[in-house]
C-alpha cells in the first residue's frame, strides 16, 4: 500500500499508508534503520463487545494539516458509530513521534471504549534478538536491542494512563502476533518478552452520547535507556498538545519562507510547491543525504528498498531547494557529496544515508569501464553551480572546490572518449543498459561548463579555457553522433559494439534541461515532439512514460508504458523555457495542474501513476517527482517575470508611453 504522508524531524521519520497506519519507522537517520519495514504500528477499537482494528470497513483519509509536516487523518466506522481523528508529528528538537487521537461516539448512548495500539517493531530491522518489557514506575512499554530504544506511552485527555498492556511473540508457528490478544478486549498482562516480539497497549474511554474523548500517545527514540526516559518526561511535562503545535508552527514559518512570490499561481498549485518542499525535507537525513523514497512495499520485488541517497536524485532536489531558497538544504547535500566522491572523483551507483556505498545491480563493464552512472557525478557538480549562482556563498565554495569541483572534475574530462569526444559508456538514468547516452552527455556538458565557470570564480584561465573547449567539442560530437537528421531527432544512446538506440525516450528533453541546448533549437524542438507524440498516455489519465514499451511495473501492453511524474514535468519545463508570451504558458500550467490533480489527496507523488485509474504505482513519495514539480513551478515564475519585464520595457520605449 503506497504510503500517504511522512513525517521527520532530519533523525526520526515515520510513513503512514492509506488506513492511517505507521508502516515504515527510521531512526537514527533518515533512510538507514527502517524498525518496521513495512509491518504495521496500528490502531483498534473495542466498544459494545466488538472489536474492529483500523483498516478495511473504515472510512479513511489522510493528508496534512495545511503547510505543515503535522499529518491529519479521519477514520470513520458507521457500524461501530465511531470516529477518529488524528494529529501525528515529529518534533523538530526532540526525537519524539506524537499522537493527538480524537474518539468521538456517534451514538445515542453512554459507551465504555477501549482503544489499543499494537506494536510490530522490527529493530535494526529484523526480529532477532529483540526485548519488551512493561516498566511499571513509568506505566509505559520499552522496546529495545543493543542501542535502540523505544519507550510507548500515553496518557488520556483525563490523565489517565495505559490501562491495559501485553507483551507477547509473534512470527512463530501458531503465534499470529500479541495484537490478537486485544480482539476480545482484554490484554493478558503479561510484562516481558524476547526474540521475536510485539506489545500491545490499551487506553479506556468513557464516553457520553454524541461526546468525544482524547489520547495523547507518543513514542520516545534513542540510543540508551536514559535518554527514552528523559523524552518521556519531556512529554509528560510539556505535554502532546503543546509539543504538537510547536511542530506545527515551526512547518507553517518553515514553508512560507519569502524567496519565491507564490501569488501568480493558481492555489492548489501553490499549496502543492510548499507541500512539495516540506516532503523533500522529510526525506532529507540532518547529516545530508537525500533518500529517493522512505516507502519499504517496494521490499516484495527484490528485498531492497529506494531508501538510498542517489546522487542524481539528491542533485535535483538540492537544485530545487535552492530555487525555493532553502540554501541550508543543498548545502547539507554538497557537504554529503563532498566526503562521498571517491578518490577517482566520481560517485558510485548509491549510498546509505550514513556514507557507505549502498546495493548494486550494475555489473562491472571491465576494459577500463566503471559501474556506474556517470550523470550522478556530472550533476552534482551542475547542480553546485547553479548553487553558487544563486547564493554566492564563496566561503562554502572554497571548502568544497578541491575534491567536489577539481576531483570530480578531472574525472568527467579524463573519462571522455578521445575518438568519439563523446563520454566512455556507462549506466543510463534508469539503470538499465550500459552505452553512451544522451541524457549523460548533455549532463556532463553541464558540468564542464559549470567547472568553466568555477575555474573563472578562482581565476585560474588556463583551466576555464581548457573546460569550455572541452565542452564545446563535447557539445559538437552529441551533434554529429547522437543527433540522427533523417529522424530529426537526438538518439537515446549509442552502446559500445557502435549499435545505436533509437527508441523514444523522454531523458533525450536533457538536451535542454541542463543548458546543451536552447529549448527553441530546431534540433530540440524535433525531439521533444517525437517524445509527446510517442509517449504520452492516450488515456483519461494522460502524461508521460518514460520511454517506448518501458515493462518496469508496466500495466498494459498497449501503451508505452506507465506516465511518470518525472517525465511529465520535463515536457512541461520545455513548454515554459520556449514560450515567448503569456499563451505559451498556459499549456505548461496545465500539467502543473496535471502533477497536483494526480497527486494522492494528502500532496504526497509518487513515481508513477496507474494509466487508466491514476493511483499511485511504485514507491510513494519519490523525492524526485517533488523535486521537479519544484522547479518547473520556480521556472514558470521566472519566466513570468521575464515576460512582465519585458512587456514593460516595450512599453517604455513606444512614444507618448508614461512609464
Amino acid at each position: 500500500m503506497p504510503r500517504v504522508s511522512v513525517i521527520s524531524n532530519g533523525r526520526l521519520a515515520v510513513a503512514f499508508d492509506g488506513q492511517t497506519n505507521v508502516r515504515d519507522l527510521f531512526y537514527p537517520r533518515v533512510g538507514l534503520e527502517n524498525h518496521l519495514s513495512g509491518h504495521k504500528l496500528k490502531m483498534g477499537v473495542w466498544a459494545d463487545g466488538r472489536f474492529s482494528w483500523l483498516g478495511d470497513g473504515w472510512q479513511t483519509k489522510t493528508g496534512y494539516m495545511p503547510e505543515t509536516l503535522v499529518s491529519r487523518s479521519i477514520a470513520g466506522n458507521a457500524a461501530l458509530q465511531i470516529r477518529i481523528e488524528t494529529n501525528d508529528a515529529v518534533h523538530r528538537t526532540h526525537d519524539l513521534f506524537l499522537r493527538k487521537i480524537m474518539v468521538s461516539n456517534l451514538a445515542q448512548q453512554q459507551r465504555k471504549l477501549r482503544i489499543f495500539f499494537a506494536h510490530d517493531f522490527h529493530i535494526y530491522g529484523d526480529v532477532v534478538g529483540d526485548t519488551v518489557m512493561y516498566e511499571p514506575a513509568i506505566n509505559a512499554m520499552i522496546h529495545y536491542k543493543r542501542q535502540r530504544y523505544l519507550l510507548v506511552n500515553g496518557i488520556t485527555g483525563k490523565g489517565e494512563g495505559i490501562s491495559q498492556f501485553a507483551a507477547g511473540h509473534k512470527e512463530l508457528p501458531g503465534r499470529d502476533g500479541t495484537w490478537r490478544d486485544a480482539e476480545d478486549g482484554a490484554l493478558s498482562g503479561n510484562p516481558i518478552a524476547q526474540g521475536s516480539v510485539d506489545s500491545v497497549l490499551g487506553f479506556d474511554l468513557d464516553l457520553s452520547a454524541k461526546s468525544r474523548g482524547t489520547i495523547y500517545y507518543w513514542i520516545a527514540c534513542g540510543r540508551n535507556l536514559s535518554r527514552v526516559l528523559d523524552l518521556d518526561a519531556r512529554a509528560k511535562s510539556i505535554g502532546v498538545e503543546q509539543l504538537l503545535l510547536e511542530t506545527e508552527n515551526y512547518w507553517s514559518a518553515w514553508v512560507n519562507k519569502p524567496e519565491v512570490d507564490l501569488n501568480p499561481l493558481p492555489r492548489e498549485i501553490a499549496r502543492a510547491y510548499k507541500s512539495s518542499l516540506a516532503i523533500m525535507s522529510a526525506l532529507e537525513d540532518r547529516r545530508g543525504g537525500i533518500i529517493a523514497s522512505c516507502d519499504s512495499d517496494i521490499l516484495q520485488f527484490n528485498k531492497d528498498t529506494y531508501s538510498y541517497v542517489w546522487m542524481r536524485d539528491g542533485a535535483i532536489a538540492a537544485q530545487a531547494f535552492d530555487l525555493a531558497g532553502f540554501r541550508e538544504s543543498s548545502i547539507r547535500f554538497f557537504l554529503f557529496c563532498n566526503q562521498a566522491l571517491t578518490e577517482g572523483g566520481f560517485f558510485h551507483h548509491k549510498y546509505s544515508p550514513d556514507g557507505s556505498v549502498g546495493s548494486s545491480w550494475l555489473p562491472s563493464p571491465g576494459g577500463g569501464l566503471l559501474a556506474i552512472e556517470e550523470d550522478e557525478t556530472a550533476l552534482v557538480l551542475y547542480a553546485l553551480w547553479r548553487h553558487f549562482e544563486r547564493y554566492r556563498d564563496i566561503e562554502f565554495i572554497e571548502g568544497v572546490y578541491p575534491n567536489l569541483v577539481l576531483k570530480a572534475t578531472d574525472f568527467l574530462l579524463d573519462y571522455l572518449d578521445s575518438d568519439t569526444g563523446l563520454p566512455r559508456a556507462s549506466f543510463d538514468l534508469w539503470e538499465e543498459k550500459l552505452g553512451t547516452f544522451t541524457w549523460t552527455a548533455a549532463s556532463v556538458y553541464a558540468a564542464l561548463i559549470a567547472a568553466a565557470r568555477f575555474a573563472r570564480v578562482f581565476y585560474n584561465r588556463e583551466r576555464h579555457e581548457i573546460l569550455v573547449r572541452a565542452a564545446a567539442d563535447l557539445k559538437a560530437a552529441m551533434i554529429s553522433q547522437l543527433y540522427d537528421p533523417e529522424k530529426g531527432r537526438f538518439l537515446r544512446a549509442i552502446y559500445p559494439d557502435g549499435s545505436r538506440d533509437a527508441i523514444v525516450d523522454s531523458s533525450m528533453a536533457a538536451v535542454f534541461l541542463f543548458g546543451a541546448f536552447s529549448a527553441r533549437d530546431r534540433m530540440v524542438e524535433e525531439t521533444m515532439a517525437s517524445i509527446r507524440a510517442q509517449l504520452w498516455i492516450g488515456t483519461d489519465v494522460g502524461g508521460l512514460a518514460r520511454y517506448e514499451n518501458d515493462e518496469y511495473q508496466r500495466i498494459s501492453p498497449d501503451l508505452p508504458g506507465n506516465p511518470w511524474f518525472i517525465c511529465t514535468l520535463w515536457l512541461a519545463r520545455w513548454l515554459i523555457a520556449r514560450a515567448d508570451g503569456p499563451g505559451g504558458l498556459d499549456e505548461a500550467l496545465k500539467l502543473l495542474e496535471w502533477a497536483v490533480r494526480h497527486s494522492q489527496p494528502s500532496g504526497v507523488m509518487a513515481e508513477q501513476i496507474h494509466p487508466f485509474t491514476g493511483s499511485s504505482v511504485s514507491v510513494s513519495p519519490l523525492a524526485w517527482s517533488h523535486a521537479e514539480f519544484v522547479i518547473a513551478v520556480c521556472e514558470y515564475l521566472q519566466k513570468r517575470r521575464e515576460m512582465a519585464s519585458a512587456e514593460e520595457n516595450r512599453m517604455a520605449k513606444e512614444p507618448g508611453s508614461c512609464f
